[in-house]
C-alpha cells in the first residue's frame, strides 16, 4: 500500500512539475536548424559544389529565419494586442510595440536573414556562383543567423532568471547544450583554418581563440554547474563526430569545377578539436577564479585556454598525421574534390604558415590577447544576459 502511495505522489509530482516555456524550446530549434543547416551546406559545397539558393541546407538555414520570425510576431501580436497583464509586466516598449526584449532581437534577425534570400539569388544572376563565401548577402544572412541566435537566448535567460528553482535546472541545461551546438558550428565557419597541417601554426590557434573562450566564458558566468563547460564542450564533441560519421555515408556528384579528384561520397568538416583539454581545466579553476575582478578573470581564462588547448592539440595533431588516423573515425583521408592531391594540404606533413620562429611567436602572442579579450567578452555577455528580466 505504500509503494503505491509512493508511486502515485511521484507521479503527482510530475505533473505539479513546471513545464519549460514554449519560446525556449523554439529558440532552440531556430539554434539548431541554422547550425545544422550551415554545416550541411558546407559540405555540400566542398562535395557538390556551390549550387542554387534551392539546396536543402539553404532552407534547413532558412528554416532558422522562420522560426525566429513565427515566434517574434506571435509574443509582439499578444503582449501588444492583448490584456494580458502579465505578459506586458514582462516586455519592453520599441516603436509603440511591446514584447519581451529577445522577440524584438529575433525579428530583426529573421528579418535579415529573410532578405538575404532574395539578395543572394540576384548576388548569383548578377556576378555568377560565389568564389568566396564571404560576400554581402552572406554577410546579411550570418549577421541575421545571430540575431535570431542570441535573440532565442534572450528569451530563455528571461525565463530562466525568474524561474523557481525546480525549472531552473532543465532550462540551464538546455542553455548549455546550445552552447555545444553554437560551439560544433563555429568549427563549420574555421574550415579554411581547421586543416590539420596548420595545427603547429600560431595561425590554427589565432583563428580558434576568437570564438571558443567567448563561448567557454558564457557557459561559466551563466551556470553555477560544477562542470558546466565540460558538459558544453562534450555536447560539440558529440555533435563533431556525428558529423564526422554520417556525411560520408551519403553519395556526392560534383557539379562544378575544377575538379581535381572524384570525390563520391559527402565530405565532413574534419574531427573535433580537443576544447575538452581547456573546458576541464576552466571549469577546475573556476571556483578559485571566482574571487578575481572581471577583468582578472578574463584575462586568467584566456590564458588557461590558450595554454591547454595548444599543449593537447600539439600532440593529437601528430597523432592526426599518422596513418592511424586514416579511418572512418577520425577521417584524415578525407580528401575535398576541389583541392589536388599533391597539394601540400593533403600531405602528412605540417606547413610552415609562418616563415620564420619570429613570427610564429608574434602570432601566438597575437593569441594570447585574442584569448583574453574573447574571453572578457564572454564574461559581459553572460553578465548581460543574467540580467535580463523581460
Amino acid at each position: 500500500m505504500n509503494a503505491m502511495t509512493s508511486g502515485v505522489e511521484v507521479a503527482s509530482d510530475r505533473l505539479r512539475a513546471p513545464r519549460v516555456p514554449w519560446m525556449v524550446w523554439t529558440s532552440a530549434a531556430a539554434t539548431t536548424s541554422v547550425v545544422v543547416g550551415s554545416i550541411w551546406d558546407i559540405s555540400w559545397h566542398i562535395s557538390v559544389g556551390r549550387d542554387t539558393f534551392w539546396t536543402p541546407p539553404h532552407l534547413l538555414i532558412q528554416l532558422c529565419a522562420a522560426i525566429g520570425g513565427l515566434t517574434s510576431i506571435y509574443l509582439i501580436a499578444r503582449t501588444t494586442f492583448t490584456d494580458d497583464e502579465k505578459a506586458r509586466a514582462e516586455s519592453v516598449r520599441i516603436f509603440g510595440l511591446r514584447a519581451p526584449l529577445g522577440a524584438f532581437i529575433c525579428g530583426w534577425g529573421a528579418l535579415a536573414m529573410l532578405t538575404s534570400a532574395p539578395f543572394d539569388n540576384w548576388w548569383h544572376e548578377t556576378y555568377g556562383l560565389d568564389v568566396k563565401v564571404v560576400s554581402p548577402p552572406h554577410m546579411l544572412l550570418a549577421l541575421g543567423a545571430m540575431g535570431v541566435v542570441y535573440g532565442g537566448f534572450a528569451l530563455t535567460m528571461a525565463q530562466l532568471n525568474r524561474a523557481s528553482a525546480a525549472l531552473t535546472h532543465r532550462i540551464e541545461t538546455i542553455f548549455i547544450v546550445l552552447i555545444g551546438v553554437l560551439m560544433t558550428g563555429a568549427q563549420a565557419e574555421l574550415i579554411e583554418y581547421s586543416n590539420k597541417a596548420l595545427m603547429h601554426s600560431a595561425i590554427f590557434y589565432r583563428a580558434f581563440v576568437f570564438v571558443y573562450p567567448a563561448q567557454l566564458a558564457l557557459v561559466r558566468r551563466i551556470s553555477t554547474r560544477r562542470w558546466a563547460c565540460v558538459t558544453a564542450a562534450a555536447v560539440y564533441l558529440a555533435l563533431s563526430v556525428a558529423q564526422e560519421w554520417v556525411l560520408p555515408l551519403f553519395p556526392a556528384e560534383q557539379k562544378l569545377g575544377p575538379v581535381f579528384q572524384r570525390v563520391p561520397y559527402m565530405v565532413p568538416l574534419g574531427f573535433p578539436v580537443m576544447i575538452i583539454a581547456p573546458a576541464v581545466v576552466l571549469d577546475l579553476l573556476w571556483p578559485r577564479m571566482q574571487r578575481l575582478n572581471v577583468w582578472a578573470q578574463g584575462a586568467l581564462a584566456g590564458i588557461v585556454f590558450l595554454l591547454s588547448f595548444v599543449i593537447v592539440q600539439w600532440l593529437f595533431a601528430d597523432f592526426l598525421m599518422s596513418p592511424l588516423s586514416r579511418n572512418w573515425v577520425f577521417g584524415t583521408h578525407y580528401q575535398m574534390y576541389m583541392v589536388s592531391p599533391s597539394s601540400p594540404v593533403t600531405q602528412s606533413g605540417f606547413l610552415a604558415y609562418e616563415t620564420s620562429r619570429a613570427e610564429f611567436w608574434r602570432g601566438m602572442a597575437i593569441a594570447a590577447v585574442t584569448a583574453m579579450a574573447t574571453s572578457r567578452l564572454g564574461l559581459a555577455i553572460g553578465t548581460w544576459l543574467r540580467r535580463i528580466q523581460r
